[in-house]
């Protein structure tokens, strides 16, 4: 027998609850057979074999208990490696903890640092999961626009007309998700000069760090004399394709980790110890992992581009890093949440709306170029079918 939840059993700030743009689409996908999805950022490469093997082996010497709560030290020592190598900084044992991904040390820092009602200013659009972490912690979520013809690159003189007495947190993502865009040095600089000024905290979303197609990412790790205000989160689950082994990492003042390491004893007290191996053994093969998966992603977000800029009703800002398009489909006339539902409904593609990047005049959608470039091909050939069909475009 089922029996259905009633609704005064759910917390009061989920009983309203809209649904989503996921949900509906779920249901369209689950009818069709030739769907071609360009919503997630999950790639289409399986994690290199020999990770999945050397991952085994150590399954089978003994590596299925829990790991550290900080991390397994083999993994942090190697972690402070690759930093030392890419970067030349010097980071300290327990300046580091290991998170099952980087949305778990995300939330776990903003719980280690928020009181309740303190503010965390995010540059918008921002990767979806940023508010509702916010939220989760006790903090409010206040956002700053940037914009399409700016490149998205943060306005340092309006980032400061939103400090107030209530602001504890700038967070920064760069290579950015959804747009695909590179905070430059010289705006990094002054919103460091800003969180010191401030006495402010930045967290720096870098999980898509290595994906820098002109070689202009800047990473936060290098601002050495502020390193007591910055929160750096990374993960392995893009670079090294290993979304599904769920491991990231968060380098940050000792006592900002201590606390959430006691927050996360009640959550899930430690990452996967098997994952943890897994990361480690890709970390010792770093060059010849990342550089294949760089340049594969590098031919596909280009070529994806290029169908964007082929298209007079389409737009992007050029794609620097990362493995998305954040196009602007306003001339076609459709709201993006309708032009994305009729686009999988008519065409079997599948991308998101930008309403959950914060895209509140409803112009964007995000591609996420996860596939083959013969499977982007087909999309963009079904996307420019769909607007002639529609609109007229020839």
């Amino acid at each position: 027998m089922v029996i259905k939840l009633v609704n005064r059993f759910l917390a009061g700030e989920y009983k309203n609850r809209s649904d989503s743009f996921i949900a509906a689409a779920a249901d369209l996908k689950e009818s069709k057979d030739n769907v071609i999805d360009l919503s997630l950022g999950d790639p289409d490469i399986i994690t290199e074999k020999s990770v999945i093997k050397e991952a085994a082996r150590d399954a089978e010497a003994g590596y299925t208990k829990y790991a550290h709560p900080r991390g397994d030290k083999e993994l942090r020592q190697e972690i402070i490696r690759y930093y030392r190598r890419n970067y030349g900084a010097e980071i300290a044992l327990n300046e580091m903890m290991v998170t099952v991904g980087a949305c778990h040390g995300t939330f776990l820092a903003l719980a280690a640092v928020l009181n309740s009602g303190e503010e965390v200013i995010i540059p918008s659009p921002y990767f979806t999961p940023y508010k509702g972490q916010v939220e989760l912690a006790g903090g409010k979520a206040v956002f700053l626009e940037t914009k399409m013809e700016d490149d998205f690159q943060i306005d340092p003189e309006k980032l400061e007309e939103l400090i107030s007495d209530k602001t504890k947190v700038i967070l920064v993502n760069s290579p950015h998700n959804p747009t695909g865009v590179i905070q430059n040095k010289k705006v990094l600089k002054q919103i460091v000069g800003l969180a010191e000024k401030y006495d402010l905290l930045i967290f720096s979303d870098e999980v898509y760090e290595a994906f820098d197609y002109n070689n202009k990412f800047y990473s936060l790790i290098n601002f050495h004399q502020h390193k007591d205000r910055i929160v750096i989160l990374n993960s392995f689950s893009k670079i090294f394709v290993m979304t599904g082994w769920r491991v990231g990492f968060v380098i940050a003042h000792p006592e900002i980790l201590d606390t959430m390491q006691d927050i996360n004893e009640g959550v899930c007290y430690s990452a996967p110890s098997i994952s943890q191996r897994a990361a480690l053994s890709a970390l010792r093969q770093e060059k010849q992992i990342k550089n294949e998966i760089i340049i594969t992603f590098k031919e596909r977000v280009k070529y994806a581009w290029k169908r964007v800029k082929e298209n007079p009703y389409l737009s992007a800002a050029e794609p620097e890093g990362a493995f998305y398009l954040y196009i602007n489909i306003k001339k076609s006339g459709f709201s993006a949440e309708d032009f994305a539902l009729k686009l999988l409904k008519d065409k079997s593609v599948l991308v998101l709306p930008g309403r959950d990047f914060g895209d509140s005049e409803g112009e964007f959608i995000r591609a996420a170029c996860t596939l083959e470039i013969k499977e982007l091909e087909k999309a963009f050939d079904r996307i420019d079918e769909f607007m002639q069909e529609q609109i007229g475009v020839e």
